[in-house]
């Protein structure tokens, strides 16, 4: 069983890598952000599910969340679950 703090760093990876490749800023689904997520490790038993992200998405509460890596905030777009992802050294946040 892996650990929250495992999953946590997985989304903070996934969130920096889609900042990265996208020129500082992204934003998707719970889906796509979840397909993203293996890309960034090797072990499948990281690799975050929908369901993982749209918990992590209802528990920022239409807030944001910032580390090292990337600043990702929770919002909604025609009802569904959206994340915007910013690159922290971009100075935009």
């Amino acid at each position: 069983m892996t650990e929250p703090l495992d999953k946590l760093e997985i989304i903070m990876k996934t969130a920096k890598m889609l900042a990265e490749e996208n020129q500082g800023e992204w934003s998707g689904d719970v889906h796509e952000f979840a397909t993203a997520s293996a890309y960034v490790t090797p072990d499948e038993r990281l690799w975050l599910t929908s369901g993982e992200v749209k918990h992590f998405h209802k528990e920022l509460k239409q807030q944001a969340f910032i580390s090292e890596y990337a600043y990702v905030s929770a919002s909604y777009a025609n009802g569904e679950p959206l994340l915007v992802v910013s690159d922290v050294d971009s100075g935009e946040v």
